[in-house]
């Protein structure tokens, strides 16, 4: 289930905040993944990779008001994800990207996380 997969993805991206040495963290948080899940996990993780500063310079466009070093960490990880999924896996529809990245951060974030990340990733979604 692609739900899985991203809550992989965004614990590792979470941890590499806090030790970014730790490769082989993502290949015991997707040892239980399918092959082709697997194969959507590393893609997913490369697209955040090779756009992250083109993702967090949209964040703090986006976030008309907020400086970008006071975003939860959280809120950031789902977001990157988010932006990634939305630009490099058009297949997924706008909708279930942004369910997945506001059912992420309402699981590890604030309360007002959710409709912040909503809100980023719909208007990054109208640009793209």
């Amino acid at each position: 289930m692609r739900t899985y997969v991203r809550e992989c993805v965004f614990k590792y991206i979470f941890a590499r905040l806090f030790n970014p040495s730790d490769e082989g963290l993502f290949a015991v948080l997707c040892k239980e993944l399918s092959a082709d899940d697997k194969i959507f996990a590393d893609n997913l993780l490369k697209a955040v990779d090779n756009n992250q500063d083109k993702y967090l310079e949209s964040i703090e466009r986006l976030s008309i008001g907020f400086n970008l070093d006071r975003l939860h960490r959280a809120d950031k990880c789902a977001l990157l994800i988010g932006m990634a999924e939305l630009e490099n896996f058009k297949q997924t529809p706008v909708a279930v990207v942004i369910n997945e990245a506001v059912n992420i951060v309402a699981k590890y974030s604030t309360e007002s996380s959710t409709n912040f990340v909503n809100g980023i990733l719909a208007e990054f979604a109208k640009e793209i």
